[in-house]
């Protein structure tokens, strides 16, 4: 019998950083597949679309596509990850299950931040 919701596996999604938020795609995994994680560890980065950011004159450049760090919400094992082979993915795309020995709970809301590349991540 199971105690609590945290006690479930859980699917990982690309989540949506704003309402104009489209897609990403998989820039690399920061743990290969058997990692055993714990909460708040960062595992993945992502190169989100440029419609991220909705008004042009905040981005960067013209074209500047901003990176998404994401971190697990729950401790267990990194299982069945999927990159789509760097092909862009909408938001809401699955990237691969964190697993604890039960079942899978559905879609869960995952912590992310926007990233830059040479930002400490550890």
């Amino acid at each position: 019998m199971r105690s609590t919701i945290a006690a479930l596996s859980k699917r990982i999604v690309i989540p949506k950083l704003s309402p104009t938020h489209t897609s990403a795609r998989v820039v690399r995994f920061l743990c290969p597949i058997g990692t055993s994680v714990e909460e708040y560890q960062p595992f993945v980065i992502l190169e989100c679309s440029s419609d991220l950011i909705a008004d042009p004159a905040d981005r960067q450049s013209p074209n500047h596509k901003p990176l998404m760090l994401l971190e697990t919400l729950e401790e267990g094992t990194l299982m069945d990850l999927d990159d789509s082979d760097g092909k862009w993915m909408d938001v809401g795309s699955y990237l691969g299950v964190v697993y604890d020995g039960d079942d899978i709970d559905g879609d869960w809301t995952w912590q992310a931040y926007l990233h830059e590349e040479g930002d400490d991540i550890s």
